[in-house]
């Protein structure tokens, strides 16, 4: 197997913040997850050609717009886009939608066009790319409706299952299966390095850590909802003030109360 490196290239906070891996061997570049907005994807594809060498393939770890926006500008039509069958049947369904909410508010920052994995995957398949070799392994649906992660020897690439240091999503209300997994992987991933999708690389401390968060997140909207399937301003208020206790300093406080209403329904249901 060939010597590689990682390079981790972070957007802004308009950006979410969002990691992008990309893994250099001397036969080429492989890149783990895209930016959100066009300005961080045009300066990631500009670090792709800083490396001087091709870019081979792209893996998507997951279901959301800032892990898949800039595939058309990184990778174009051309480099081959692998996900699991579940990540990418979820991109096809939610990219339109996710435009039609989030476009009025990045405005020309938000590309006008998407690209949906071509290379489907399944758990446990391995992907040989620039003599390096890629395990994909399913996640089922946790912090979005379709989760995985990628192993590359001791390296594990997350995509969001942690947010170590940031605050999470949980608008898409998987939280009770979120945990489950958090529960599961504890065990599986020990003694390797976890690389996620927001924040800085670990152990699995960071999986630890994000049970700790969504378990208070969860016992704080229980608390607030009263039963309820949704949070009033108020509620939502406290919430917020409540977690930004939980994780003083942390970036993002705008996302607790974004998940509220999702994780009451969920709870409530």
């Amino acid at each position: 197997m060939s010597e590689h490196r990682i390079h981790t290239f972070t957007a802004g906070e308009a950006g979410l913040f969002v990691n992008s891996y990309l893994v250099e061997s001397d036969d080429g570049v492989v890149l783990v997850d895209a930016s959100l907005l066009l300005s961080d994807s045009r300066a990631l594809a500009e670090r792709v050609a800083e490396v001087g060498k091709p870019l081979l393939g792209v893996f998507v770890t997951h279901a959301h717009p800032d892990h898949f926006n800039g595939l058309p500008v990184v990778a174009g039509d051309g480099v081959p886009v692998y996900a699991s069958a579940e990540v990418a049947d979820t991109i096809a369904r939610i990219a339109e939608p996710k435009r039609a909410q989030w476009q009025p508010v990045y405005g020309d920052e938000w590309p006008d066009k998407h690209r949906v994995p071509d290379h489907r995957l399944s758990d446990g398949e391995v992907v040989d790319l620039a003599g390096l070799r890629f395990t994909l392994h399913t996640a089922g649906a946790a912090e979005s409706h379709a989760d995985s992660y990628v192993v590359l020897d001791d390296r594990v690439f997350i995509g969001d299952l942690a947010f170590p240091g940031v605050h999470s999503y949980t608008a898409d209300g998987h939280t009770g299966d979120w945990l489950a997994t958090l529960d599961r992987l504890v065990t599986e991933l020990e003694g390797r390095t976890l690389l996620p999708g927001h924040g800085t690389p670990g152990g699995v401390e960071l999986l630890v850590e994000q049970r700790r968060y969504l378990t208070a997140y969860r016992e704080a909207v229980t608390r607030l909802a009263g039963g309820a399937p949704s949070l009033t301003g108020e509620q939502r208020e406290r919430l917020t003030a409540e977690m930004t206790e939980f994780l003083p300093g942390a970036p993002l406080t705008w996302m607790i109360g974004l998940g509220a209403d999702a994780v009451a329904a969920e709870l409530a249901g």
